[in-house]
């Protein structure tokens, strides 16, 4: 028997790695398995076969338990292979029975049971979900599989299952040493699917089963509403990512179009509508639009006809089926209404003849989503027409404006409510006519739409993966992961990766066998990723793993690196039973690093038990070599730098800095910031700088590695040197975001000469506004006992001016009702303020502890001339509360310069 088992093992592990999709629906084609598709095709982009369990053995209602698949395998026969847990008449109490009878009791309540009935039944599900349990391993053991899907999960209707489903997870997660390998999504959550008959029992569902806590697991929800809602009902145990339903954006081929078999000139109209044909998705409204657009056209004397196209299965419901024929014959539009039956998408579809969704919307003129109001799902109909670059109309319906209505796209409306869900009204109709008769408008709309769309739509769940942990697992003496964004790097990567490959090290402590190299692609255009594929080669004894980051901003890929080693490092602790510290470093695909970078910061987080390490910076003095006044300003603030990260320990930057994992974990690691910027919202740049608040905030321990040295690329400054000057190299009016500062050669000769002493001036103004804040002020409103308890920091300010800071900042945070400032909105105006009221004392202090050169505070704005002195502090105030005035931001610099 050992033998036997032992043999299946081994065929398993030389099978290609394996994905299944276990999808709590029981319909063979359905939205979900249109999504589940797409993720698929991803996985088999990286060698990863998928396999579906259709859940006809979980979801009883459809009548399909037991059920053995056949014409279900030829439907997606190149894509999925359909299985199921086997044997499974052998796991003790699941039957239909059983299930049905657990329901009825523990969820919908609608069988009474004793407090004794109900242990009882209680007990069963366990031994049940045990057993069962044991055969889903079984299954995944047999299939090698690396990465599982959990579709519709949160939905009860199975709780037998899901409780297995969970302790397969866990035991399997384990056995493998598996890190982050399961999403489970939820498109209809129970509080929002048959909400009217209750088909899931009252709230709070005391015995569903809720989302468990697990390192393997990540919960995904398709908008922000639905997430809260499933956070909360959880006591926020759990975190729940947003993730969108995605869309083809790059769509090619050759499509059919089917107007000529519909009889439907070329000069009609075709609006399209693919939906089950059930009464909540309101296909009378569709009808009763014919007839009314029909009207006007006939009235206006246009030869033109409006046809509606339905694509969805007929036998569904036949008696909302015969009622919708019956009011197309009453208002005399049957003639219009062309039910054509289910469609698949090509993909999906194993007779290609056929036609497809994709024939329908290249050949329609408009898609209709105009559904009820409390349609409970997404609307992937809206997301196709905007991909297919087609014209949508739709309802208000609860979700529309969070899930597509917010970003910008264009459509007829119409309006709908709780309390108004009836028949579209003249209004919607006569804004609705005039849209078709411009054709133009409806030309620039769609493509309007469509470019949105590319940004906001065409992200992928198979994101949340750790995609390359089947190919290569974390070394057993890996202690290290370097994170590098790259994003069009092709000029430098070269040069950054030799750096980081020749570290060296003093005592052994740093080899290219205790760190990696995990490189981030922030969607490259350029050579770059070949560029490190090629650098892999060449070095095969460096650990280096490519993963990819979709949502563009540097923010968002150092993010992904970031969780992405920790997860490894947890997985391969777990694998070996052990807990050790391992150390997640950022560093930038533009700046070299110096031979012993790597060894003395980590180096000195060791020494010291540090939490949070900061590196040191240079520019090469070699690039200003004609330049000496900017070089001479940039080499001040670097040396204000250097003396306030020595004191308090320095906040990170992008360019180099380490965390330790427990710490990045126990924070929630990156967090990205938002801002608006010309109508949309962007990524805020200063996701390192915050973070390293976070962490301080919660207690870290910061240490500034000055023997760490990380060069800085003067492109920097080369290529936006007014901007420098100016101190709005990233921004103004209280927006900071990333800029390409590749130099374009013609472009940059101009820029590269030195400034006049009116500019260095004006440039050191700038930078010294924008340090203090940060550098200064900043580490003593997180954690003002440094000013009372900390004889260095006491030493700099000097004794007087630290009991007197120290009283002011509790002074703020009372007038300000902030419990602390851990958050970027809630220090920026205390230390500007601050910065304002103590800015001689501070300025002395730097004139002491860094030199004479750093002279005097830097002109206050002019607004305050005619501010009296009795009335200076309630002024600074309202300059710097910056939910009244953008000028704080601007007068501190936006971001930094040097």
């Amino acid at each position: 028997m050992v033998t036997c088992l032992q043999t299946k093992r081994n065929q398993s592990m030389n099978m290609p790695a394996g994905a299944i999709f276990i999808s709590f629906d029981a319909v063979p084609v359905s939205g979900v398995i249109v999504e589940a598709l797409k993720v698929a095709r991803g996985l088999a982009r990286n060698g990863v076969k998928s396999y579906l369990d259709l859940g006809y053995d979980i979801k009883i209602d459809k009548g399909k338990f037991n059920k053995p698949y056949g014409h279900e395998q030829e439907i997606y026969k190149d894509i999925f292979t359909l299985v199921r847990v086997e044997y499974i008449q052998y796991v003790p109490h699941y039957n239909i029975n059983f299930i049905n009878h657990s329901h009825n009791a523990l969820i919908s309540q609608k069988t009474i049971v004793s407090a004794k009935e109900q242990e009882e039944i209680m007990l069963a599900i366990r031994e049940a979900s045990r057993q069962l349990a044991h055969r889903i391993v079984q299954l995944w053991e047999r299939l090698n599989i690396k990465y599982v899907i959990v579709e519709n999960g949160t939905l009860p209707e199975n709780i037998i299952y899901t409780k297995a489903l969970y302790l397969a997870i866990d035991v399997y997660g384990k056995r493998h040493g598996l890190g982050n390998f399961v999403i489970w999504r939820d498109h209809d959550l129970m509080w929002n699917s048959e909400k009217t008959v209750m088909k899931y029992g009252p709230a709070p569902y005391p015995h569903a089963v809720k989302p468990v806590k697990s390192s393997h697991i990540t919960y995904v929800t398709l908008n922000t509403h639905l997430k809260n809602k499933l956070e909360k009902w959880c006591d926020y145990e759990v975190e729940i990512k947003v993730k969108r339903n995605t869309y083809d954006f790059g769509r090619q081929g050759n499509y059919t179009n089917i107007r000529e078999r519909l009889c439907i000139r070329d000069n009609d109209i075709l609006i399209a509508r693919t939906t089950r044909i059930i009464p909540q998705k309101r296909l009378d409204r569709d009808i009763y639009l014919v007839h009314r657009l029909n009207q006007l056209y006939l009235e206006n004397e246009i030869d033109r006809k409006v046809f509606l196209a339905v694509a969805g299965d007929r036998h569904e419901d036949d008696a909302c089926y015969q009622e919708l024929r019956a009011l197309a014959k009453n208002i005399d539009v049957s003639l219009y209404i062309k039910f054509i039956g289910s469609l698949q998408h090509k993909s999906t579809s194993s007779q290609k003849n056929l036609d497809a969704i994709e024939d329908l919307y290249y050949s329609c003129d408009l898609v209709s989503f105009l559904t009820s109001w409390d349609y409970d799902s997404y609307g992937n109909p809206i997301g196709e027409a905007i991909s297919s670059q087609r014209c949508y109309i739709t309802t208000s319906y609860e979700y529309y404006w969070e899930v597509y209505g917010q970003y910008g796209f264009e459509a007829p409306v119409m309006a709908t409510s709780e309390e108004r869900d009836g028949l579209p009204d003249d209004a919607f109709i006569s804004d609705l006519y005039q849209f078709l008769n411009n054709k133009q408008l409806m030309i620039d709309v769609a493509q309007r739409n469509f470019s949105i769309g590319k940004q906001v739509l065409s992200n992928n769940v198979i994101d949340v993966l750790d995609l390359d942990y089947s190919r290569s697992g974390m070394g057993d003496n890996v202690f290290v992961s370097i994170v590098l964004p790259v994003y069009n790097e092709s000029e430098r990567i070269d040069e950054v990766l030799l750096s980081l490959f020749n570290q060296k090290t003093c005592d052994g402590m740093i080899t290219n066998e205790s760190y990696e190299l995990i490189i981030v692609d922030n969607n490259s255009t350029d050579d770059s990723v070949e560029k490190v594929n090629a650098f892999k080669a060449q070095n095969p004894f460096m650990d280096i793993h490519i993963i990819k980051e979709t949502i563009q901003g540097v923010s968002s890929a150092r993010k992904r690196g970031m969780d992405y080693a920790s997860w490894r490092s947890k997985a391969r602790d777990s694998r070996l039973g052990v807990q050790k510290k391992h150390y997640i470093v950022s560093a930038d695909a533009d700046c070299t690093v110096d031979s012993y970078w790597l060894h003395a910061l980590i180096k000195k987080m060791m020494e010291e038990n540090a939490d949070l390490g900061t590196c040191n910076y240079y520019y090469n003095e070699e690039s200003f070599r004609h330049r000496p006044n900017l070089f001479q300003e940039i080499q001040k603030t670097l040396r204000c730098r250097d003396m306030s990260f020595s004191l308090f320990g320095g906040f990170p930057d992008g360019k180099g800095f380490a965390v330790e994992r427990t710490l990045y974990d126990k924070v929630g690691g990156i967090e990205i910031f938002y801002q608006l910027n010309n109508g949309r919202f962007v990524e805020h740049l200063s996701d390192d700088w915050d973070f390293g608040i976070r962490v301080i905030a919660w207690g870290g321990k910061p240490v500034y590695a000055r023997d760490s040295r990380v060069e800085i690329n003067s492109r920097r400054v080369d290529t936006i040197l007014e901007e420098v000057i100016a101190g709005v190299a990233y921004g103004q009016d209280g927006i900071i975001i990333m800029k390409d500062v590749r130099p374009d050669v013609e472009e940059q000769k101009p820029t590269l000469c030195d400034t006049t002493p009116a500019q260095s001036q004006q440039a050191w103004f700038c930078s010294i506004k924008d340090y203090v804040p940060k550098n200064i002020v900043l580490p003593a409103l997180l954690n003002p006992q440094i000013l009372l308890e900390n004889a260095a920091v006491r030493e700099f300010f000097t004794q007087p001016v630290a009991d007197r800071l120290y009283r002011r900042i509790h002074e703020i945070k009372h007038e300000s009702r902030i419990i602390d400032f851990k958050s970027i909105h809630a220090y920026k105006t205390p230390a500007y303020r601050l910065y304002f009221e103590f800015r001689n004392e501070i300025f002395s202090a730097l004139r002491r502890a860094v030199g004479e050169d750093i002279g005097f505070p830097p002109p206050l704005p002019a607004c305050f001339d005619a501010v009296n002195p009795e009335d200076f502090e309630r002024f600074v105030y309202y300059f710097c509360e910056d939910r009244e005035s953008g000028e704080a931001h601007n007068y501190f610099a936006n971001g930094g310069v040097f």
